[in-house]
């Protein structure tokens, strides 16, 4: 890491220093429309074309519109679960394993392609000119094993924003599932940030930040410079702190 990145990460965790002070004001509606939010962008960087508010439709009375296909709308709906999920795993304490990342998956999935739903892929990827190749299908579980024992044994040493993007970066590399992986590695990234107390991690769908993202997972994934990658994170988070405090500090000042 540079000297850049350390001031980012002083910074973060600064602010986060005061949103802990405001976690009362974190109520159960506040908590479900970020989930709402969460769900609609974290699709929309999946290929989901639901607006926010088909989105929120979808998740709170399970409203489909004309036009728009079945799996945007159980997409939809399941994201919202699998964040409900990783909030009540954190709550037990649950540890990262190899289960917990299946589990999620088997969310994300749930209704959409039952078969493949928490299963490692069984057959190679082809990816786009550009993008790295996923390693061979029948090497993932021992892969996986690999990245989970480095994480753990990482983990506590490194800030905790640049061990999720560490986590969200090598899950994706592996591309262990058939489909939904980008999802599924954002959603064990905010596992963890929630695990350290950092609020959930809302990575932006639209057309140049996505670009972005992609660069930066691409460069990470092609060993050449994982510092834009963790920049990129750590700068959403930095965004995503000074968020929450600007929805919240209002309320005290209107008291």
């Amino acid at each position: 890491m540079n000297n850049d990145l350390d001031f980012l990460l002083a910074e973060i965790d600064l602010l986060k220093g005061e949103l802990d002070l405001l976690n009362d004001r974190f109520d159960e509606q506040l908590l479900q429309t970020l989930a709402v939010e969460y769900s609609y962008q974290s699709n929309r960087i999946g290929g989901s074309t639901l607006t926010p508010v088909e989105t929120e439709m979808a998740i709170k009375i399970g409203l489909t519109i004309p036009g728009k296909a079945m799996w945007e709308y159980l997409s939809a709906i399941n994201h919202n679960q699998a964040i409900q999920f990783i909030r009540e795993q954190v709550d037990e304490h649950a540890l990262l394993s190899e289960t917990l990342i299946k589990q999620i998956h088997a969310i994300l999935l749930r209704s959409i392609d039952r078969e493949q739903a928490g299963i490692y892929r069984t057959r190679a990827l082809t990816p786009p000119p550009g993008h790295h190749a996923p390693p061979p299908a029948s090497e993932l579980p021992e892969l996986v094993a690999e990245m989970l024992h480095w994480l753990r044994l990482e983990g506590p040493f490194v800030h905790p924003v640049i061990f999720a993007a560490e986590a969200h970066q090598r899950l994706l590399f592996l591309h262990p599932f058939i489909a939904a992986n980008g999802t599924c590695a954002r959603l064990l990234m905010n596992f963890i940030l929630l695990q350290e107390g950092y609020p959930v991690l809302n990575l932006r769908g639209d057309a140049e930040s996505c670009r972005a993202y992609f660069h930066a997972l691409e460069l990470a994934h092609n060993g050449t410079d994982k510092t834009p990658w963790f920049r990129l994170i750590a700068e959403h988070m930095m965004s995503e702190i000074k968020g929450l405090l600007g929805r919240v500090e209002p309320e005290l000042s209107q008291e």
